[in-house]
């Protein structure tokens, strides 16, 4: 980082530390999800105990951000960046929290007979792990294309998952012993349903750090930065 300023260099390792959160955060969700196929309890456990480094984590990012908007002063599209990072590493911490949710329901699910994993259930964690990945991704690369992928992959997650509680919610009709595994299916669909809400949260965030456009509660024609 030679021949940068002071405060550049503390800009790179300001993201060079969210992209080292972020790929926590992405492997996390990828580990839920595969617990949670496999019935797989160690790696469950593996995605609960990994939590804590990602909020501590998200404290060290933030408290360096703090720092330079204090110190610094910045302007323009420095003062984007770090006003987005801050942000994103709340969705990134939230993202991890789901994950570890998840990771507790499979503990559950584990301890019951065994039983293939519902279809669409599978299909929500394909969706949430790869929206976690594309919204990283569109971070990196500064892609607003990317960003708006993972926005436009917000509804099809959340349309499994009114499908999915509509599906167990019949299949606990019929089926009155297998009450408890239907509830603890519910909930982890609800969890790949707000771990998807994260993604589309920093998608939200990538657009504002490239476009200046603020597109989140539903103003997707977004506001240019600096206009009246």
């Amino acid at each position: 980082m030679q021949g940068l300023s002071y405060f550049h260099r503390r800009m790179q390792e300001v993201k060079e530390d969210l992209l080292k959160m972020a790929g926590r955060a992405e492997e996390a969700v990828y580990t839920a999800t595969q617990a949670l196929v496999k019935r797989n309890r160690a790696l469950a456990q593996t995605v609960i105990q990994g939590d804590r480094r990602i909020d501590l984590m998200q404290n060290e990012i933030e408290e360096r951000c703090i720092s330079l908007l204090a110190t610094q002063q910045p302007v323009a599209v420095d003062l984007r960046f770090l006003s987005a990072v801050i942000k994103i590493t709340s969705f990134l911490e939230r993202m991890g929290d789901q994950a570890v949710n998840l990771a507790q329901r499979v503990d559950v699910l584990a301890e019951m007979s065994p039983s293939d994993t519902p279809a669409t259930l599978v299909a929500m964690g394909d969706i949430a792990r790869e929206m976690a990945k594309t919204c990283l991704d569109a971070f990196v690369a500064e892609d607003v294309a990317k960003a708006e992928a993972v926005l436009a992959r917000d509804d099809e997650l959340d349309h499994l998952c009114r499908t999915f509680l509509e599906e167990m919610i019949a299949w606990m009709t019929e089926e009155r012993r297998v009450i408890r595994r239907g509830v603890e299916l519910v909930l982890a669909s609800r969890h790949l349903e707000r771990i998807g809400d994260e993604a589309t949260n920093v998608a939200e965030e990538v657009v504002y750090l490239v476009e200046g456009r603020i597109i989140r509660h539903g103003g997707k024609k977004g506001i240019a930065a600096g206009q009246a």
